[in-house]
């Protein structure tokens, strides 16, 4: 195989491999979002067992085996990845109904929940961005976007850098 960065995307490659390189590809705000998310979501850990902390932790370990699958079917990240962010639409609803309304019970309010509710309500703002940006990922996905990032298709269009070189050693 050649040595060129082009070339590091080969098919071939093993699909460890190839994941590892569409990861690394990812340009710097994007892995500081998702880098952010991640922190986001942990921090569910803190407010066990209260029953939002518990289901975030569901909705944010639904996401794990869908990323495996879609990057096993897409060999790679592509804009279609925005899907494995749908376990965080029941989540997302639940929180609203949890934040701003009494229909699940006693809403939360910033005086009797005080910090806890300062994370929800980040973690709902968040997750709603999430949301809408992987929604415009698979529109454009289903417009004709599918390179798998870290190819050199992906970064002509802007969406990635090319694979970083030493990955496949």
């Amino acid at each position: 195989m050649s040595t060129t960065r082009s070339a590091r995307f080969d098919p071939a490659l093993p699909l460890a491999t190839v994941a590892w390189h569409s990861w690394r590809s990812l340009r710097p705000p994007v892995m500081a979002w998702l880098w952010y998310l991640n922190l986001l979501y942990w921090g569910a850990f803190a407010w066990l067992p209260r029953p939002e902390a518990v289901w975030t932790l569901v909705a944010y370990l639904a996401v794990g085996p869908l990323i495996v699958v879609m990057i096993r079917a897409q060999r790679g990240l592509t804009r279609l990845a925005g899907l494995i962010h749908l376990p965080w639409v029941p989540l997302t609803l639940y929180l609203g109904l949890r934040l701003f309304t009494d229909i699940l019970g006693p809403g939360l309010s910033p005086a009797t929940d005080g910090l806890f509710h300062g994370w929800l309500l980040l973690l709902f703002c968040s997750t709603l961005v999430c949301l809408a940006l992987d929604a415009a990922d698979v529109v454009r996905w289903l417009a004709g976007e599918r390179y798998v990032l870290g190819t050199p298709a992906a970064a002509a269009a802007g969406a990635s850098k090319l694979a970083p070189e030493g990955l496949d050693r």
